[in-house]
């Protein structure tokens, strides 16, 4: 049987909300991965929404990892059709899937400040430069930006 007992009324409330988006604001620790998780399995298990309907978004990878392990206990066998994941996985997917429509080949990759940083290092030395001696981060501002077509 499916209860929502563990949750306060403000929670219950938004696990119930079945009209429209449900947006989850609050600080840390207070329980937004466990009231998502909640209303995705009340979505599923009383409502009877089809889980492959269903995308659950968060910030952190951690939250997504914690949310798919919880989501697999609530509805088992469910996660195989549920979309989860942090807003960048998920758009990421969207563009393997959908970029070629816009420019964007499948096997794009999305490189964060650090492996920028160790990019630009890589080529200062094999241009035989010293890497430490320049100030990588003004050089890196120095490339434009890559356009969609």
């Amino acid at each position: 049987m499916y209860t929502l007992a563990e949750l306060n009324q403000k929670q219950q409330e938004a696990v119930q909300a079945i009209k429209g988006p449900v947006l989850i604001l609050a600080g840390p620790g207070s329980g937004k991965t466990r009231v998502i998780t909640q209303r995705v399995a009340y979505l599923i298990k009383v409502v009877g929404i089809n889980p492959r309907r269903i995308l659950a978004v968060t910030f952190t990878n951690k939250a997504a990892k914690e949310m798919v392990e919880r989501l697999d206990k609530l509805v088992p066998g469910s996660i195989k059709d549920l979309t989860v994941g942090t807003f960048h996985s998920i758009c990421a997917r969207v563009l393997r899937i959908e970029g070629k429509a816009i420019g964007i080949a499948p096997e794009f990759v999305i490189y964060d400040g650090d492996d920028q940083m160790a990019i630009i290092k890589r080529c200062l030395t094999e241009l035989n430069l010293d890497p430490n001696s320049m100030r990588r981060r003004r050089l890196l501002r120095r490339f434009p930006t890559p356009r969609v077509k």
